[in-house]
């Protein structure tokens, strides 16, 4: 098993990263119907473009076909997708992009926005909430956000959740990971150690932005709180472990 789950491992030992191309090879796995295991600042991840990789991914993961799948996109994406005031919109842009933030973003979405049209119902389903919400993850990696600009240009959604089997916490490291996700990847990304495993294995931080409200408190949530009251005069609920 060893040899196989090295085939299919970018990059090789020994080389290092080359962003442009990684992110290239992941979105044709992606959109030949794939299952790729990757970084995020918040975690490994399995990310698909298709209902076929949805079920592999949650069938590895031990976790219920109607569970709930994340969007992974970007601040242009979450305009063509979210329904907000453009001053809560701009908000958002100036903490991820100028103040280098990465967060799930929840609000009411455009239900005839193009992107989401190619989904199955189950898949919109999975992706969306019953009160007319959807949750999108803004990550600030390089090879997140590199791989969101190829899909956007595509018009495809990357949709992901945590690599690991339901319930039993973040892994933020290769050597961490469950046999069973390792093999049900098509392609796997060994980016080292993740930036926010300082947090104690917590997930993103999750904002309802249309109410101002938290979700999750996640990785970086004392930051966002802090940021978002000192610019904006929001006041959210306190973090608990980073008062």
């Amino acid at each position: 098993m060893a040899d196989a789950i090295a085939r299919k491992t970018i990059p090789s030992p020994g080389t290092p990263p080359n962003v442009k191309a990684d992110a290239q090879k992941i979105f044709d796995v992606l959109h030949g119907g794939g299952l790729a295991l990757m970084p995020t600042e918040v975690g490994y991840a399995l990310i698909a473009s298709s209902k076929e990789a949805i079920e592999r991914s949650f069938a590895a993961k031990k976790r219920s076909p109607s569970h709930t799948q994340g969007i992974l996109g970007t601040v242009g994406l979450h305009k063509k997708v979210h329904v907000l005031p453009e001053e809560t919109h701009e908000m958002i842009r100036v903490l991820h992009q100028d103040l280098d933030l990465s967060f799930g973003v929840v609000a009411p979405f455009r239900k005839d926005a193009p992107v989401l049209q190619h989904l199955s119902a189950a898949t919109l389903a999975n992706v969306t909430k019953a009160d007319g919400t959807a949750n999108m993850y803004i990550g600030g990696s390089s090879l997140l956000l590199e791989l969101g600009r190829i899909s956007d240009e595509a018009g495809e959604l990357l949709l992901g959740s945590s690599a690991n089997i339901t319930g039993s916490g973040q892994k933020f490291r290769l050597e961490d990971m469950d046999p069973e996700i390792l093999e049900a990847a098509d392609i796997i990304v060994d980016y080292g150690l993740q930036r926010y495993h300082v947090y104690k294995g917590r997930a993103s931080t999750m904002i309802d932005f249309a109410n101002m409200k938290t979700l999750r408190v996640g990785s970086s949530y004392e930051l966002i709180r802090e940021r978002m009251h000192k610019f904006w005069g929001i006041e959210l609920e306190a973090d608990p472990d980073y008062p």
